[in-house]
Formats: C-alpha cells, structure tokens, sequence
C-alpha cells in the first residue's frame, strides 16, 4: 500500500475504533455504570470480531467510583490475558495513555498503553485516535503520557503533555492497515530508558514460534476487569499463513501480512492482551515489534492477537523522531 505524504496532527490525541471492528482500548464507562458518548470498547478481539482497541473499556472503568476498581481482582492473570503482575520500574518505557475528562480520575484515565522510543516520543496504535462508532479523528484536549506510574491509582510518576500527535497518512480505520501513531511529548524524559525499534524490512522477529512478550493494563478475561498495575504475558508468533486463514476477508477485519502480525497461542488460547491495551508494546529480543492492535475476542483459539507489524513502519516512525 502506497503511502501519502505524513501529516501532522497538533496535541490532543483520542481514541476510536472502526465501525464493526473491536480495537483493544479501553471501553469508557461514566459514574453509575453508563457508556459515555463516544466511548470505546476495548476490543482486544471483537466480541465476535473485536478490534484490539481496548481504549474504551479502560476509559471508562476509569471513571467508575474507586470503589468499585478495588472489587477488581489484582492477582496474576489480569489485565494481559494468561500473564503476570508486571512493573513500570522494571520495563520504565512502557507508558500509558490517558484521558480524566474521558475515562474518569480511578486509572488516571488510561485508555491505551504505549513504548517511549525516544525522550521525546511515544509510539501507540492510531486507532487511540479514532472514534469507532464514526470513524473521525477525536481530540482530547487533556490528553497525558503517564509516565513511571506503579499504580493508576495512585500519582507517582509523571503526567506529561503532549505538544503533536502523528497518525500514520496511510491508517485505514475501516480495515485497520498501517495502525501506528506518534506522540511527542511536551517534556523530555532525559534519563528514561526507551526501547529500540526492530529494523525496517526485518522477518528474523516474525518467525513462527518466536516467543515475544506484550504488555498493558488492559482486561483480564474479556469481561470489563481493568487492574491498576502493569502485566504482562508471553505469546508466540504466529506464521502469517495461520493468521489469514484464522481472519479471512469479511466485514469483520482481514488479515494483512503487509502490516499485521499475529502472536497468541492459536490452538489452545488462554494468553493474549485483551480490551485497554491497545498501542501497548510487543516486544521481542528487546526491541519494538508490535502494537496491540485488534483482534476476535480475547485469548481465543483460533483468534491470536492482530498486531501492528513495526518492521514495516519503522521508517516512517524513524521520520518522526
């Protein structure tokens, strides 16, 4: 697929997802337990064919009452799907997105996950930048990198602003292509670890069986559970040859070997990222090889994770640093 020319978006970021597709954000939920307008479910897997973007699902958890998130289990295996309790003191470029207008103050608003690459910028899945239903651009106007945070819950670390979000100009929300995102932040992280890119036009990284390790603080079973700590989960590679025929062409998303790879236990399930974990990172042998992007419910057989191919926009994510 062609390229045009990369455009850049001023500040404010937000999350969307493409009409009939679930993305694994975080799915928002006002006070009292409505979905607020424009909320999106975090499809980690489409609740028949839900998009990864768990954006939604996290946004709006994160505006329940406290109470009702330390009902939520925070034991091993939640989150990430079949994973761990894990740590931003362990893995500092793990960062996450986040919306208090939006998603509420309970997780600091964190409706995606991303990998700091740079002091300045922040790879993440374009689709945090979409509304679903419509499939427009949203801005959010508070939009912060949560940086360094051991608990959403609480304010260690940093909130950083963000000065620019780029949206790859060949993202299609319809078919989920090309779903990679830049955020600059407005202060660098002098100091901070990153975490180096695979190369461009790299396969080792995508062979079938690789393990690769992602990470989030999305749902934990597909059911609305949205820890406030860091997990994550080992997942296998999955040749492109399985992952097409596991998501054919249909309405529901297709498979595209060009810019997707999948990774995820494909015969038995029981361990992949799940909704609110959308843009989080992949990685394999210490470097950025995927970006959580959609998928058919969580942690299915037959239905790995679709992730965004980094081999394939490095360059163009180069051009943004």
């Amino acid at each position: 697929m062609a390229k045009a020319e990369q455009a850049d978006t001023d500040a404010a970021g937000t999350a969307a997802r493409a009409p009939g597709r679930h993305r694994r954000h975080a799915a928002v939920k006002a006070p009292g337990g409505h979905r607020s307008p424009g909320g999106h479910r975090a499809p980690r897997r489409r609740a028949a064919r839900r998009t990864r973007h768990r954006l939604l699902v996290a946004a709006l958890l994160a505006a329940l009452p406290l109470g009702w998130l330390w009902l939520m289990p925070h034991g091993r295996a939640q989150a990430i799907v079949g994973g761990w309790q894990d740590s931003t003191t362990r893995h500092p470029w793990v960062v996450a997105l986040g919306s208090r207008s939006v998603y509420g103050s309970g997780r600091s608003g964190q409706f995606c996950g991303g990998a700091l690459v740079s002091p300045t910028k922040v790879v993440t899945a374009a689709h945090c930048f979409y509304d679903e239903a419509t499939g427009q651009r949203i801005d959010r106007p508070d939009l912060r990198v949560i940086i360094g945070r051991p608990d959403l819950a609480g304010s260690g670390g940093s909130e950083v602003a963000v000065s620019r979000v780029w949206v790859d100009p060949a993202y299609d929300v319809s078919s989920n292509d090309w779903d990679v995102a830049v955020v600059t932040l407005a202060r660098p992280q002098t100091g901070r670890a990153v975490l180096p890119l695979v190369g461009p036009g790299a396969t080792a990284p995508y062979r079938a069986g690789t393990e690769a390790t992602v990470y989030g603080w999305g749902d934990d079973e597909g059911d609305g559970q949205y820890p406030t700590t860091l997990h994550a989960v080992e997942v296998p590679i999955v040749a492109d040859s399985t992952c097409a025929a596991d998501y054919p062409p249909g309405p529901d998303g297709t498979f595209d070997a060009r810019s997707m790879v999948c990774a995820g236990d494909q015969a038995t399930g029981g361990r992949d990222a799940c909704q609110g974990d959308s843009g989080g990172p992949l990685v394999v042998a210490g470097r950025l090889a995927g970006l959580v992007s959609w998928g058919t419910g969580c942690a299915q057989p037959g239905h790995p994770g679709v992730y965004t191919r980094v081999s394939a926009v490095a360059r163009a994510i180069d051009a943004q640093l």
